[in-house]
């Protein structure tokens, strides 16, 4: 615990709190037809949520797609505005530690093109874009690509250092 800010194992039910109730920016309210979408988000010792006052304020994680490649995600609700600084630096701690538990080398994830803090925030978490995606949102909409390589991982498979067990939290 952080700033009175809690991170607990991310449930389906954080999702369809977050997208029931105002999220972060009205450029990423979620259309019903696409909420079924959070069911495929809780995966056990991948994602969390964070929770200040008892209040859940953002969640996130990541999915392996397959070797050393994951899909990022993050979704958080207006209360975010509260402590956006602390909660940031708790998504780019998480984030990095789930990483390089799973020995993910290349992190990517999706921000829709209109959404102008998601973009600030994936470069302040120091992925880069790598372009338009156009119709790619499941309602049409155009996202943009970001991605980030962790050169510490190849660099340790490449000398075939290993992580310390010390290393490895969830």
């Amino acid at each position: 615990m952080m700033d009175n800010i809690d991170i607990i194992p991310f449930k389906k039910e954080h999702a369809h709190h977050i997208i029931n109730n105002p999220m972060n920016d009205p450029a990423i309210q979620i259309a019903p037809q696409f909420k079924k979408y959070a069911l495929f988000l809780e995966i056990p010792g991948m994602s969390f949520t964070a929770v200040k006052d008892g209040k859940i304020v953002v969640s996130g994680g990541i999915g392996i797609l397959w070797d050393n490649v994951a899909e990022g995600w993050v979704l958080a609700t207006n209360d975010v505005w509260k402590n956006p600084i602390s909660v940031a630096r708790h998504v780019k701690k998480k984030l990095d530690i789930l990483t390089k538990t799973y020995k993910v080398k290349r992190l990517q994830t999706a921000v829709k093109s209109d959404f102008v803090l998601g973009i600030k925030f994936a470069e302040w978490l120091g992925l880069k874009s790598e372009g338009l995606m156009k119709h790619y949102g499941p309602d049409g909409a155009d996202y943009i690509r970001f991605a980030k390589i962790y050169w510490y991982v190849i660099c340790r498979w490449s000398n075939n250092w290993t992580i310390a067990e010390t290393d490895i939290q969830i």
